[in-house]
């Protein structure tokens, strides 16, 4: 049986060694995934950067897998700046479109009560131009941004 040598003279078989790597991998794999609703840190999960002052969160749900592909689903919903809704639905980044139940279905079959909870003409909405799951919607009564995406 193989050894490793370690710095203070001890040595390790390869088998023990293995396993050990397999262990922290498994745990290094499996320790970045669950559920978090209304947390505080939801917006930068689902923008990646800190929310900005201006920007209030209402609702927010996240989950991310535990597996080790990238596998999530997000729904927020905010009081946004007109700053942030101009940069979010900017025509560079997005296409408006018209709200219906196949928009709204991108955002999972599963969503709280809080997500868009008028009738689709109630809303503005944006898809992504690069072809992403993710859907904006505004209410048009109080300017409220409702964000969805799921990959699974």
């Amino acid at each position: 049986m193989s050894q490793v040598a370690f710095a203070s003279g001890r040595a390790m078989t390869t088998k023990p060694l293995l396993v050990w790597l397999v262990v922290l991998l498994v745990l290094v794999l499996n320790g970045c995934g669950g559920t978090w609703v209304d947390d505080s840190h939801n917006f930068e999960r689902v923008f990646g950067f800190n929310k900005p002052a201006d920007v209030h969160v209402i609702h927010s749900y996240y989950w991310k897998s535990s597996h080790w592909s990238t596998e999530y689903r997000y729904l927020i919903a905010l009081r946004p700046s007109s700053k942030f809704t101009s940069g979010l639905t900017s025509p560079e980044l997005m296409t408006a479109a018209i709200p219906d139940a196949t928009a709204i279905d991108a955002c999972g079959d599963k969503r709280p009560q809080w997500f868009v909870p008028k009738p689709f003409m109630s809303y503005e909405m944006w898809v992504s131009r690069r072809g992403a799951a993710y859907r904006v919607f505004r209410d048009k009564a109080d300017g409220t941004l409702f964000v969805c995406d799921e990959r699974l």
